[in-house]
């Protein structure tokens, strides 16, 4: 998983963790230099962080404690582990596989789903549990793909455990490489992935569920989760001025150092190191639809790179942030629903510490002068909010503007 803080290209290398900053977007990162590399169909715009085939050569993978100096020590069950797959896993998969209403989100869209005799698809299966209910909910057989092999080796020992070794294979690839004749032997008949991140799309979901309906589905393949929404909110919160701007202390005026401050990047919750949940906030604008994602058809280029969408503020205050959260949903019906809006979240310490939202600061660029300027509005008035998105749905961007008066 990855934290997907920037917004544009050029910052769009970040860091290698999973729900805050990004790990690795190609065709910037070289794939590795391998006939199947060479023969897949199509390279994914993002890499989990940690996968084998993220670097150009084994030369180029850091090894977790690498970077010590000889006197300090590391336990021999780390030494020989890929530096970005245990920054990886210590920062959200043990909060990931400890949010049982996740887990639970899973299990019942799984029971639903997959009927006997179903051959069920994985996508980046980790520690193996999704690929381990879905065997459990009846799955003739499940493949689980995974793309480090560490983390490969390791899920294969837990569904050893669990004594379900006879039900699922796992793969170490990406599903990108994976063939139906050679990988799996046949199309599967039910897809389940939990490729989402502190975006709905953050993970590139959009690209690599696409791939997978193309060549590894049967035609009325089910797909979980099946769609999801990502929403804003418009908010204004003292407790996060206090992190991103100054006025002054004493009778010192800082105000000038607010020149730096950024409001062009998306950047999560947990990167400020908060629980929006629990920050002290005022919702000037409430749950607003930007995406909506239907999984069954969409892909690469289904969503618009820009649009206008509509608001009108609910109350007079200042508007500091954009603020993103998502839905999730099970099937088709939206009967099960997977949320990280903060009113959902505040009683689920894990989904904050894994995904949590995303805040993007906003200024207003009507003024003239030196900015930023705040963004102060009135009960009743129109605005607009510019919503930028990349071609695969995991990197966004907003603006806010001042709507025509009635």
């Amino acid at each position: 998983r990855c934290h997907r803080t920037p917004t544009s290209p050029s910052l769009n290398q970040a860091t290698p963790h999973k729900r805050n900053t990004c790990a690795l977007r190609t065709p910037t990162n070289t794939a590795h230099h391998n006939v199947e590399m060479a023969e897949r169909e199509e390279i994914p715009m993002w890499l989990p962080p940690g996968a084998d085939y993220a670097h150009a050569s084994d030369d180029d993978i850091v090894m977790f404690g690498s970077d010590l100096e000889a006197h300090f020590t590391i336990p021999e069950r780390l030494a020989d582990k890929n530096t970005a797959l245990i920054e990886a896993v210590n920062d959200f998969h043990f909060a990931m596989l400890n949010d049982k209403d996740r887990n639970l989100f899973y299990r019942e869209a799984l029971r639903e789903q997959v009927k006997e005799g179903d051959i069920v698809l994985e996508i980046g299966t980790g520690s193996g549990l999704l690929a381990m209910l879905a065997a459990k909910a009846g799955a003739k057989h499940v493949y689980a793909i995974e793309a480090n092999h560490d983390m490969a080796a390791l899920a294969t020992h837990l569904i050893g455990v669990n004594q379900l070794s006879d039900k699922i294979t796992v793969i170490n690839k990406l599903s990108t490489q994976v063939k139906v004749g050679r990988d799996i032997p046949e199309k599967a008949d039910v897809l389940v992935s939990e490729i989402l991140g502190t975006l709905l799309l953050g993970e590139s979901a959009l690209q690599y569920v696409a791939d997978a309906r193309r060549r590894l589905l049967k035609p009325k393949a089910a797909i979980i989760p099946a769609a999801g929404c990502q929403y804003i909110s418009l908010v204004q919160s003292a407790d996060l001025k206090s992190i991103t701007s100054v006025q002054g202390w004493d009778d010192l005026d800082l105000r000038g150092f607010n020149a730096l401050q950024d409001t062009v990047s998306l950047v999560f919750t947990k990167q400020y190191g908060f629980r929006l949940s629990s920050a002290e906030h005022t919702t000037i604008v409430g749950k607003t639809p930007v995406v909506q994602v239907d999984f069954s058809k969409d892909g690469v280029g289904s969503l618009p790179l820009e649009q206008s969408i509509p608001l009108v503020a609910e109350c007079d205050g200042t508007i500091d942030a954009v603020i993103t959260y998502w839905d999730a949903y099970g099937e088709p019906a939206k009967r099960h629903v997977m949320s990280t809006d903060p009113a959902e979240t505040l009683n689920n310490f894990p989904r904050d510490m894994q995904w949590g939202q995303a805040i993007q600061l906003v200024e207003d660029q009507e003024p003239k002068g030196p900015g930023p300027h705040p963004f102060h509005v009135h009960k009743g008035e129109a605005l607009v909010l510019i919503v930028r998105t990349s071609e695969d749905g995991a990197v966004m961007q907003f603006a806010l503007q001042r709507g025509e008066s009635a």
